[in-house]
């Protein structure tokens, strides 16, 4: 039996979190973004604004579902 700390499962679970994350934050921000500038004409400035939105929601995702691993000394 393994240990609940060094489960081949569990690292396999925070992968697919981490990718889940990020593309999908970078997805979601490409197609609001390419909404936005279809319906307010500016299409190069929404899907860059949202896109670096996407992109820093999903970053801020993996932060946070990264931090318990990192281990602060405190159990």
């Amino acid at each position: 039996m393994t240990n609940g700390k060094r489960s081949p499962w569990r690292a396999i679970v925070l992968v697919s979190t981490i990718s889940s994350y990020v593309v999908g934050g970078t997805v979601g921000g490409v197609f609001l973004g390419l909404w936005l500038g279809n319906q307010f004409g500016a299409k190069p400035f929404f899907l860059i604004t949202c896109l670096f939105l996407g992109l820093s929601t999903g970053l801020y995702g993996v932060y946070s579902a990264v931090k318990p691993f990192l281990g602060d000394g405190k159990e």
